[in-house]
């Protein structure tokens, strides 16, 4: 193995591997998700070595994704960290479509989401921003308040943990990574929805603390996933 590449303490948001759009189970990875775990774990081990816990949302996909990490790290299972359900999102939009003024794509997407999946992540940030904004309610799901305030939470205990000089690895989804790079940061919603769609599947983000405060080292990083068949958004 070889030595990680620093000594100091990291946070590593890491996305999930692609899971099985188009199916009727989205959370569990597709063949794709699982060689995307694979050399996600050949890429934590080179540039972290052995860290003691990893951290993940109660998903199936986090779990799977960590299953191919083949680590022995403890999980540490957080619902926190689990994403908003964006099916549900979804279909509040369109029920509310003619009433927040919100465009809509063509039926001939939602019938096959997978081959439309860049119609949808340009469209996706509009959904977001009804959310966000409150215009937008969504029984499943709640407020956009409630949801950032819940997976934000779990940035204090790890501030502390990264400041003693901890590294502290995290699978979870697109939706968390961003809101919680958007508040430790302290960048714009727009910012968010902008990183929302933009992360890939298996992906590493990585902050650390410069005189307390958090700092960027690492955004959607994928060098790890060399082949392009393997650089997913979803």
């Amino acid at each position: 193995m070889n030595a990680p590449t620093h000594s100091a303490g990291r946070l590593v948001l890491v996305r999930h591997g692609q899971g099985s759009l188009g199916t009727d189970d989205y959370d569990r990875l597709s063949d794709i998700g699982w060689i995307q775990s694979q050399q996600l774990g050949h890429r934590l081990r080179a540039d972290y070595g052995v860290f003691e816990t990893v951290w993940l949302g109660s998903l199936k996909r986090h779990h799977q994704t960590v299953d191919g990490l083949e680590i022995e790290s403890k999980r540490a299972v957080e619902p926190d960290l689990n994403e908003y359900t964006v099916d549900q999102l979804i279909g509040s939009a369109l029920a509310q479509a003619n009433a927040l003024g919100l465009s809509v794509p063509d039926d001939s997407a939602f019938d096959n989401p997978k081959d439309y999946l860049e119609t949808f992540l340009a469209w996706f940030p509009e959904v977001l921003a009804h959310w966000q904004s409150g215009g937008l309610t969504c029984e499943h799901n709640g407020h956009w308040d409630a949801f950032f305030e819940r997976v934000t939470r779990p940035l204090s205990d790890w501030h502390g943990r990264v400041l003693a000089g901890e590294t502290v690895v995290a699978v979870t989804s697109a939706g968390v990574i961003s809101t919680m790079a958007t508040h430790a940061l302290d960048q714009s919603l727009a910012w968010q929805r902008h990183c929302n769609v933009s992360l890939y599947n298996a992906s590493v983000t990585e902050l650390s603390l410069k005189d307390g405060q958090w700092q960027l080292h690492k955004l959607n990083c994928i060098g790890h996933l060399e082949d392009p068949m393997h650089q997913t958004f979803a």
